[in-house]
């Protein structure tokens, strides 16, 4: 009896032995990822496409061209620059213009700056601003003709970036 009992133990244990490492083993199956739609390095989806509102430039008297514009300028710092464009020499120019950053769900201001000139008929605007890495940034500009009579202005928003 006793070799039966040693026998039957003997299997038990081979049994044991020969489970351990399924038993341990980490089952092979979906893994956690990211959302598809978080580009990485990002810490939000990105915001979804403008709906441009097509601000023809055409159509205005006196501004031919007006632009913003972000750009990465190193580390963690952040390139604005606006410039505004008249068909002729104006009283006073000015372009009131900001970085906003999206949180995931709105854009929200983030800095912001003002310049104007006088009897001019161009004016550009550039500013430096540290960012906050992962975050997307555009820059949001209205831009100002005056001819000493009449105001004019419009809007221009600039595509995202990913800092």
């Amino acid at each position: 009896m006793l070799k039966m009992s040693l026998s039957s133990l003997l299997k038990i244990t081979l049994v044991a032995a020969l489970s351990v490492p399924a038993i341990l083993s980490i089952p092979v199956g979906s893994t956690a990822a990211a959302s598809p739609d978080i580009v990485s390095g990002a810490l939000t989806a990105p915001p979804p496409p403008e709906e441009q509102t097509v601000h023809s430039l055409a159509a205005l008297k006196y501004i031919y061209q007006a632009a913003g514009n972000v750009s990465p300028g190193g580390g963690l710092t952040a390139n604005v620059t606006t410039s505004t464009t008249t068909y002729k020499e104006m009283k006073s120019l000015q372009v009131d213009y900001r970085l906003e950053r999206w949180t995931g769900s709105n854009w929200v201001t983030y800095r912001s700056d003002t310049k104007s000139k006088t009897q001019t008929q161009s004016l550009s605007a550039q500013s430096s601003w540290t960012v906050i890495t992962g975050y997307y940034y555009r820059v949001v500009s209205t831009h100002t003709a005056n001819d000493g009579t009449n105001s004019e202005n419009t809007i221009h928003i600039s595509n995202n970036v990913l800092f």
